[in-house]
């Protein structure tokens, strides 16, 4: 079984990974070296481009490698395939290095290899960054400042992730990419309605409920901002459709969080938004919300690093962003 890759662990900037190299996961796999794009080569190289990004600064065995890409397909020299792909990509990254000689960016370590290059060199590592500087920032009591942090780093989000690639390691990783931004969606969006968005978050909330009908939090959200704009029947309304798709579809009732805030709402009770917090019900075992949390709980808000995204659009550009910009008028 193919394993789900550890986030990056990727070093500052220095002189072995230089600053003139950037690149791309967060729709298709690109790069580019002082501002002119790279010719990444066949999908297969680019494969394994992105699967040694997703471990920038960590090293990746070769055996690996050829399971992750190539999975259970017989492939004959897969050593000497990706010798040669890695050795296509160095001249690419690193055109100046003499030949014979170590490299700094694409290095051998053993029967592994390693590309060191700094977050900020790569877009999924400036994402991280963004969600973790947000919710420091939530965490010192600064939610404003939280909120335009994560709107602009979801607006930064191109398209569905890893376009252009395959192989049975990328795609878990697609998948787990999809969940992270789902999760910081959902998160924004929680934010957004802590400030007071309830009335421009409800047309947002309805598409995002309809693309992912079994996502709990997406109903509580929408419950809350509705019963925000004194809207207390269409708020019930909501639950009700939640609790009718998930009997009808997965055989399970609502959990403890859309139930309490149904409850709070019947009562009329002033804030049900404080059922929302903290996010740790949407991953208790069997419910129908559930996220694997790929990076573990957060420190600060013990929340898990969870994600949330819209269905993946026809186009890699556009959507996702205008969606995240809507948010941050």
């Amino acid at each position: 079984m193919t394993a789900l890759l550890s986030p990056s662990t990727a070093h500052p900037t220095s002189a072995a990974h230089p600053a003139d190299l950037s690149f791309e996961l967060l729709g298709e796999v690109r790069g580019w070296r002082n501002g002119v794009e790279l010719p990444l080569g066949a999908p297969r190289q680019r494969a394994l481009l992105a699967v040694l990004l997703l471990r920038a600064g960590s090293p990746v065995g070769r055996d690996h490698l050829i399971d992750g890409i190539w999975g259970d397909t017989a492939v004959l020299d897969g050593a000497n395939l990706v010798q040669a792909y890695v050795s296509k990509l160095r001249k690419l990254v690193e055109p100046d290095r003499a030949p014979r000689t170590a490299g700094g960016v694409l290095t051998r370590v053993g029967a592994s290899y390693r590309l060191s290059i700094g977050p900020q060199q790569c877009d999924l590592g400036r994402f991280e960054q963004a969600v973790a500087e947000a919710r420091e920032l939530r965490s010192v009591g600064r939610p404003e400042a939280a909120e335009r942090t994560l709107a602009t780093a979801l607006a930064a989000w191109p398209g569905p992730a890893l376009t252009g690639v395959s192989g049975p390691l990328l795609d878990v990783e697609r998948t787990r990419l999809v969940e992270l931004r789902l999760a910081v969606v959902e998160e924004h969006t929680e934010l957004a309605l802590e400030l007071g968005g309830h009335a421009r978050l409800v047309p947002h909330l309805l598409v995002l409920t309809s693309e992912h009908p079994y996502r709990e939090r997406l109903w509580a959200l929408l419950m809350v901002a509705l019963y925000r704009g004194s809207r207390q029947a269409d708020a019930l309304a909501a639950y009700q459709r939640a609790r009718h798709t998930l009997m009808e579809n997965l055989g399970l009732l609502p959990g403890p969080e859309l139930r309490g805030i149904e409850e709070a709402i019947l009562a009329r009770r002033p804030d049900p938004f404080a059922r929302l917090a903290p996010a740790a019900a949407a991953g208790e075992p069997g419910h129908a919300g559930a996220v694997a949390a790929p990076f573990g709980a957060g420190p600060e808000t013990g929340r898990p690093h969870l994600t949330l995204v819209g269905p993946a659009p026809a186009a890699t550009r556009g959507p996702w962003a205008e969606s995240a910009a809507r948010l941050a008028r």
